[in-house]
């Protein structure tokens, strides 16, 4: 008997924490707002909550279990199943990494792009140690535009084909390369980010910034590609800001969650590296790579453009 009620007190404390993080998520202060990124984790607890509580006959707190899971749920549908998009066109494939500065993991790295043979390459938190590294498999890639920092900002764009750009800074002392890159016949305006992480509240009032201004100029521009750590998952505001500021598609839709970070543990894994597109082009396959010595795993996205 105490047992059984031990569990009703513990599924009705898990029930109430759960229906917590719903309210927090739908509040736009900080840091209640980071709820929202784990939305994964909570559906996972909400089945148990469900399970848990229908099992002790707990009817109440099974209602609210089942409601709070079903709205947690709700804002995962924008990665189920979608039609697809061109498949005329010229291919590109394209390679996202975060390779973490600290990292010496240059081999790992280096038999991902043999292997995965990318037409263009973003690499965020490069430092120039990891450039040096890298620049045997990287002779092919006679485009490129390096802005190598140490305080984990550091980015470089590679391309089999031309690149012409330059470093911009949008609302923010965070550096994003903006670069035409032409493979082939195939013609793509590229922005690489890795914003601010929102690790205070005003770390993420930046993030909200940089990428509605990155939105803006996005839009602006033909064939675009907007890609990189944006320290975001798909489900969070300054991301859904961003799509509609852009008027760009998700590269994620109908392959699912693709999470990428942390790479370890995998239970806490969340989407916060992108590439988004202009809608006229089409993703032919988008996978999550093995894990290659970084904190984040990397994406690879095959194109077709038109």
């Amino acid at each position: 008997m105490i047992a059984l009620k031990l569990a009703r007190v513990f599924a009705s404390l898990v029930t109430v924490g759960l229906c917590a993080t719903v309210l927090a998520a739908l509040l736009p202060i900080w840091p209640l707002e980071l709820f929202v990124h784990f939305r994964v984790q909570f559906i996972v607890l909400g089945l148990l909550a469900i399970a848990g509580t229908f099992a002790l006959r707990h009817r109440g707190y099974f209602d609210a279990a089942m409601i709070a899971t079903l709205i947690h749920a709700y804002s995962l549908l924008p990665a189920a199943p979608q039609v697809s998009g061109p498949t005329q066109g010229t291919p590109v494939r394209v390679l996202v990494l975060n390779v973490l500065t600290k990292s010496s993991s240059f081999k790992a790295v280096a038999q991902l792009i043999v292997e995965s043979r990318p037409d263009v390459i973003g690499l965020v938190e490069v430092d120039q140690r990891w450039l040096d590294a890298l620049a045997p498999v990287l002779t092919d890639y006679t485009g490129r535009i390096e802005a190598p920092r140490s305080d984990n900002f550091g980015l470089a764009l590679f391309a089999r084909g031309t690149v012409t750009g330059e470093i911009e800074y949008f609302n923010s002392i965070r550096p994003s390369i903006v670069a035409d890159v032409a493979i082939g016949s195939a013609s793509l305006s590229v922005i690489l980010i890795h914003p601010l992480p929102p690790i205070s509240s005003s770390a993420s009032a930046a993030l909200y910034a940089e990428l509605d201004t990155i939105g803006v100029r996005a839009r602006s521009l033909d064939n675009a590609l907007v890609m990189g750590d944006f320290n975001t998952t798909p489900w969070s505001r300054p991301y859904r800001r961003l799509l509609a500021f852009s008027g760009l598609c998700d590269s994620r839709d109908g392959f699912g969650l693709q999470s990428t970070f942390p790479s370890s543990p995998w239970f806490l894994r969340v989407p916060i590296d992108h590439l988004l597109h202009g809608c006229t082009i089409g993703v032919t396959e988008r996978r999550v790579e093995r894990d290659v010595g970084s904190d984040h795993l990397p994406i690879v996205v095959d194109l077709v453009v038109p």
